[in-house]
């Protein structure tokens, strides 16, 4: 089904380095043919106007890659074209992800001018051993300056941590995270290191060059965590994000929530309702960003692949996402997508049997994963869509 609303995430798909642990479409490259990757988003984002016509703009996300790298003619290239073709909603939240590199965090103010009202900052720690060990460029002490740079601009900042790291201990991420709470009192992205396929650390680990925290560890990170944050009043409303009322990122809750997202750019993903269409689509651009330049010369467009979802298909992403949210999935979720509320689609006597054993919450407008279910999460989600 058709919404008004549409979330539009732009992919820039360039780094300085590559991080160990990035499995992102990002590419290291020096020199980069502005003029030409402008044209291309423009003409790929007129592609898609034809197909989704009256659409409002609730959000935009540079990410990539490092967009706050972006030469800001470009950005506000893209900005402007997509101005012209849809409305913007009168609170549209425009973000963009940046590294602490004095150079980026001398662009802040222009960034601003140019329309930005959310910076996402990755930091991911915040002492110099261990951005060593992660392959990051800055240094602690540039990390904090940018972020205290960027709280002089922005109203609505943010910045990433990685935890659970190889030797890190308890009372040591207890100290950092206390740290970065004060540096960034309204939100915080915080992600347990993980081992992905494909990266640098992958081989590393595969090498036994170091080692990861056993699994009571981890569980023991995830927890002080929670306590941490909820003592501050940042509330984790997803799985790895956390805030303070009002200061959720939306571009982000567009996803968990099941709206209606197009993605721009090299390896960028959709899930969208194109219009005069009953089923939801998923579009997978080019990833190589020399190809999906050339796809779009070519064809207008870089998709790589779109297929209609059936309704299965659906029904599992909606329940995948959505149960990831604190707060759950309402039924305007499952009203929208299938005509029908959650009671009305699953065994409601297996949904008993988990509110039973205090998993999930079951309330007549929403369905939900309590505290105590979520350290099994993907367990719960599976038993419920099977």
């Amino acid at each position: 089904m058709m919404t008004n609303d549409l979330f539009l995430y732009i992919h820039y798909p360039f780094c300085k380095s590559k991080c160990p642990y990035c499995d992102f479409n990002s590419h290291v490259k020096k020199e980069v043919a502005d003029e030409d990757f402008a044209s291309a988003y423009e003409k790929e984002l007129d592609y898609f106007a034809s197909q989704l016509k009256g659409r409002q703009l609730k959000t935009i996300f540079f990410g990539g890659g490092t967009p706050s790298l972006m030469p800001l003619n470009l950005v506000e290239r893209i900005l402007n074209k997509a101005a012209s073709i849809w409305a913007f909603a009168p609170n549209i939240e425009i973000s963009l992800e940046a590294n602490p590199t004095s150079f980026e965090s001398q662009k802040f103010r222009d960034f601003k001018y140019l329309g930005i009202n959310r910076l996402s900052i990755g930091i991911q720690a915040l002492n110099d051993a261990d951005l060593k060990f992660l392959g990051r460029e800055h240094s602690a002490f540039e990390a904090k300056e940018t972020i205290k740079n960027a709280a002089k601009i922005f109203d609505n900042y943010s910045f990433d941590l990685i935890y659970a790291r190889p030797k890190q201990a308890l009372k040591s991420w207890e100290s950092e995270l206390a740290e970065a709470i004060k540096l960034a009192p309204h939100h915080l992205s915080l992600y347990q290191l993980t081992i992905e396929k494909g990266t640098a650390f992958y081989s590393m680990f595969k090498s036994k060059k170091f080692e990861m925290p056993d699994e009571n560890l981890a569980a023991d990170f995830y927890d002080l965590t929670n306590e941490i944050t909820a003592k501050a009043s940042l509330e984790l409303y997803e799985i790895s994000n956390y805030a303070r009322a009002n200061k959720e990122c939306a571009h982000n809750l567009a996803y968990w929530k099941s709206q209606d997202y197009l993605g721009i750019g090299a390896g960028a993903h959709s899930r969208v309702y194109l219009d005069d269409d009953k089923n939801r689509s998923k579009i997978m651009n080019w990833h190589d960003p020399k190809k999906w330049q050339n796809e779009i010369l070519k064809n207008a467009h870089a998709i790589q692949e779109i297929e209609k979802i059936n309704q299965e298909e659906l029904l599992e992403e909606v329940i995948l996402m959505g149960l990831r949210l604190s707060s759950g999935i309402d039924n305007e979720i499952f009203l929208r997508h299938f005509g029908r509320k959650y009671q009305e689609i699953f065994d409601w006597e297996k949904l008993k049997n988990l509110e039973k054993l205090g998993l999930i919450e079951l309330k007549e407008n929403n369905i939900s994963i309590t505290k105590s279910g979520r350290i099994l999460t993907n367990s719960i989600i599976e038993k419920i869509i099977t």
